[in-house]
């Protein structure tokens, strides 16, 4: 039994003649004829009723529907994926990531990579920048993306500079720094730093702070809303707090260094290097990313 053969049933059933079936295939009527008598041949049974042109299921055709279409499917899903190993996609990947980047941008980026390869199978994990280069290099994870310091020095050939991010120092309105005409660094050290944290040798440690009196969070997203309630200031990537400046939650901060860059990048391991989801998904963040100014 062929899936063409199949295939051919499921359409003279679909259309109820046989000239209506080979429209819709883009077949003759002969060979849709041989191709239904063939299964029928095979199967040893009629499938259908003749009345004129007219074809009606018989009682054994319609117990064998319903498993027709399951083979149908299951033989689409075969050739699905055999086609996305030629593609030389991947079957499963692993991604880690930091939150630099807004999740709705992340939502719409993983929605349409499953629309373009619907064969890969994703997991994604959040980490922190500093979180993400250990990830890849115990095989954790296939790949990282995020504003993670360069690791040219550890020797990871695959580490892939996508785009420069713009870092800027940002307090709420209200907040005693947005009022000052110049900020100075005694002035920022005077106030709440609200700042990243991660784990470090089994420590949650703050990264770098700027004055002893912070308050530090594991996710870039927690430090806007922080500062937005106007607990404090902090250096936040334009990407994710682009919104709100334009709905004037946030200001930028006179400070002679409240603009600055970070670079945001995917650090690929061995084994993910290469492929085209990996590759697919550098080119669509370097994009949205270049969108950002």
């Amino acid at each position: 039994m062929k899936t063409s053969q199949v295939r051919v049933f499921l359409a003279v059933v679909r259309n109820g003649t046989i000239a209506s079936a080979a429209r819709e295939l883009s077949r003759s009527r002969t060979t849709i004829s041989t191709a239904l008598a063939a299964l029928e041949d095979e199967l040893g049974v009629e499938l259908f009723e003749r009345s004129g042109n007219q074809l009606q299921l018989t009682t054994v055709g319609h117990a064998i529907l319903t498993d027709c279409r399951r083979f149908d499917q299951v033989a689409g899903q075969i050739f699905a994926r055999c086609q996305h190993h030629l593609s030389g996609a991947e079957s499963v990947l692993r991604i880690a990531r930091d939150d630099s980047i807004p999740e709705p941008v992340w939502r719409d980026l993983l929605r349409r990579l499953k629309i373009r390869f619907p064969q890969t199978s994703l997991s994604v994990y959040l980490a922190t920048p500093r979180e993400l280069p250990p990830l890849v290099k115990s095989q954790s994870v296939d790949v990282a993306y995020g504003l993670m310091p360069a690791l040219l020095s550890e020797g990871y050939q695959w580490f892939r500079e996508l785009a420069d991010v713009r870092m800027l120092t940002v307090a709420a309105p209200d907040h005693p720094l947005s009022q000052l005409k110049r900020v100075t660094q005694d002035d920022l050290i005077s106030y709440t730093e609200v700042t990243l944290a991660s784990m470090q040798n089994d420590r949650l440690e703050a990264e770098s702070p700027e004055t002893a009196n912070y308050l530090a969070f594991t996710q870039y997203e927690l430090i806007r809303d922080a500062v937005v309630d106007r607990a404090g200031w902090a250096d936040l990537p334009l990407p994710l707090i682009a919104d709100a400046l334009k709905r004037g939650e946030l200001n930028i901060v006179h400070h002679r260094s409240a603009r600055w860059w970070k670079v945001f990048s995917a650090l690929e391991s061995e084994q993910a290097q290469g492929g085209a989801v990996v590759g697919w998904l550098a080119t669509e963040l370097e994009q949205y990313l270049e969108t950002v100014e």
